[in-house]
């Protein structure tokens, strides 16, 4: 953003144009691509580097052998620029929208697959992720920052062959718990172009917070049924005028399919 403000000329024949090209140069992340004299007519039409990592085996590390069966670290990075133009009856393009947004999906991301463990598996997974939105107005020179952090786990064990006595007779069935767990804050920010300022002005922010235990119980392929509970908190932050919330939820799931 800092770039942006740098590269903008509010004294340019046309300002508009000016911070509407400063806002595309500006958050260039590897601008090597476009600097080619034989790009310069379509260079933001070019795609830029997105990437996915995935390290498996990582459970044959010495450290990790005896911990668990499976364990793979996985690392993800996206872009995406959008814009939104319109044609005037003189046949020039007006842009009305421009929308750069970007981020690590996951950052960093754990999956664990244990050993054996009461006759039954148990796996987990941790996350922590991280996105970033800027959208321009050019009708108000301003640029909003939308940022979201979250980071969640789950943990699951399941078990083949449970045993349930019913009505005098001992099933033998599927049957899972299920934990989650997820944090979530947002932050909007403002910039005003014309007036800028490297903190920006706070706009809104909350935290949502939910965590949900579940109970999952397979009779057959064609009958099941889940006990839950979830509960989800949301905790306003900066200038956020929302009141912070509680959620309760509680419920049977039953699953029938009829072919």
């Amino acid at each position: 953003i800092n770039r942006v403000n740098a590269l903008y000329n509010p004294n340019a024949e046309n300002p508009r144009a000016s911070l509407s090209q400063a806002f595309v140069e500006g958050f260039e992340t590897l601008p090597w691509l476009s600097s080619l004299p034989m790009f310069q007519d379509v260079k933001k039409y070019l795609p830029r580097p997105n990437w996915r990592i995935t390290w498996d085996g990582l459970e044959k590390i010495l450290f990790f052998k005896s911990l668990a069966q499976r364990i793979s670290l996985d690392h993800a990075y996206s872009s995406t620029y959008t814009e939104g133009w319109k044609l005037t009856r003189e046949g020039n393009q007006e842009i009305q929208t421009q929308r750069i947004e970007y981020g690590f999906t996951p950052f960093a991301g754990l999956n664990i697959t244990f050993g054996e463990l009461w006759g039954g598996n148990l796996s987990g997974s941790i996350k922590f992720s991280s996105r970033t939105t800027y959208d321009l107005g050019l009708s108000t020179n301003n640029i909003n920052e939308t940022l979201s952090n979250d980071i969640g786990f789950t943990a699951t064990y399941s078990k083949s062959g449970f045993e349930v006595p019913l009505f005098g007779v001992s099933l033998k069935n599927d049957i899972e718990f299920l934990i989650s767990y997820t944090s979530t804050k947002n932050s909007i920010v403002r910039f005003e172009m014309d007036n800028f300022t490297e903190e920006g002005i706070p706009q809104d922010g909350t935290t949502r917070t939910t965590i949900e235990p579940r109970i999952k119980y397979t009779i057959s392929s064609k009958v099941s049924l889940s006990i839950f509970y979830k509960r989800s908190t949301v905790e306003p932050e900066g200038a956020a005028r929302i009141p912070p919330t509680t959620t309760n939820e509680a419920g049977l799931d039953v699953n029938i399919t009829i072919q």
